[in-house]
């Protein structure tokens, strides 16, 4: 049975740890409510565009574009975004999952695979695999700016035309929704795959019964599309990022009030077993003080 000191020893451990998980708990909730109003507004933006790249494609007479070219290169690209840290439940696991995934078919496929990571969490699990990676990104914390996530569109979109990369695809935590979130590897190029992924989400967001022919387009429709594709994959690279933070800081908001509530009741089950210990520990110096008297009476 455990002693007096023994048991308050475990209760300030559990105090501490409850102090721990609740200053972790707000802050990511912070974080996520912040980064989930920038998701939220960008929604309307992001599929505006789907619904002019789903006009663009779909057009009578196919458009020619590089980026839509079927790929020269066996190699393939991926980015990777993880956590730097850990205590969100299950959420780098799932990466992991993903990473081992792509480690296989480039095996099976005889494919190379160039990796460029964000997060300590990933290139720790890529230092076990003995996998370097080409680049880790680290001038920014969660999410780059626009600035940042454009140079990281432009740079692959030149690798894919001088035919140095196949494909591009970004692994990450999707967001979906407060109750669902997935991990998955979104194909940026060639960009008519990244087209066909925005086109069919959950909801249709282009009526079906519209055509190309429906419309008139001043540019042309191919110098239209030459901006287009940029954008398209400039904001794809952001919306990803900002997607994984959302979800990274969600699941630990998640774990974080779980180990709170769990800190709580071991909080409570230790004060009732102190306090009966205690008691005890009273009741039985009482009855030495007593049975004292009573024999000096004697």
């Amino acid at each position: 049975m455990a002693t007096i000191r023994q048991i308050l020893h475990r209760r300030n451990a559990a105090v501490n740890i409850n102090k721990v998980t609740t200053t972790m708990e707000t802050t990511s909730a912070v974080r996520y409510r912040q980064y989930y109003k920038h998701w939220a507004q960008g929604i309307q933006f992001y599929d505006t565009l789907a619904q002019l790249a789903y006009l663009m494609v779909t057009a009578e007479h196919r458009i020619e574009h590089p980026l839509m070219a079927p790929p020269k290169s066996k190699t393939n690209a991926l980015i990777i975004i993880g956590a730097d840290r850990g205590l969100c439940g299950s959420y780098n696991s799932e990466i992991f999952r993903q990473i081992d995934t792509h480690i296989k078919m480039a095996q099976r496929f005889d494919r190379e695979l160039k990796i460029y990571v964000k997060g300590v969490k990933v290139q720790t699990y890529l230092d076990h695999l003995k996998i370097k990676p080409e680049h880790v990104y680290e001038d920014f914390t969660d999410i780059p700016t626009t600035e940042q996530a454009n140079d990281i569109g432009d740079f692959f979109m030149e690798e894919y035309l001088n035919g140095s990369i196949g494909r591009l695809g970004i692994v990450y935590q999707r967001f979906f929704s407060q109750a669902s979130q997935k991990a998955q590897t979104l194909t940026l190029l060639p960009v008519e795959d990244l087209i066909d992924d925005l086109t069919t989400r959950a909801t249709v967001i282009w009526p079906w019964e519209l055509e190309f022919k429906d419309f008139e387009l001043s540019p042309s429709p191919e110098h239209i599309f030459e901006t287009l594709t940029k954008m398209i994959i400039r904001t794809s690279v952001l919306k990803c990022f900002l997607e994984a933070a959302v979800s990274e800081h969600l699941a630990r908001v998640v774990c974080m009030r779980n180990a709170s509530e769990n800190a709580s009741e071991m909080i409570e089950d230790l004060t009732m077993s102190y306090n009966r210990a205690r008691q005890g520990q009273i009741t039985v110096e009482l009855l030495d003080i007593v049975g004292g008297v009573e024999a000096a009476k004697q």
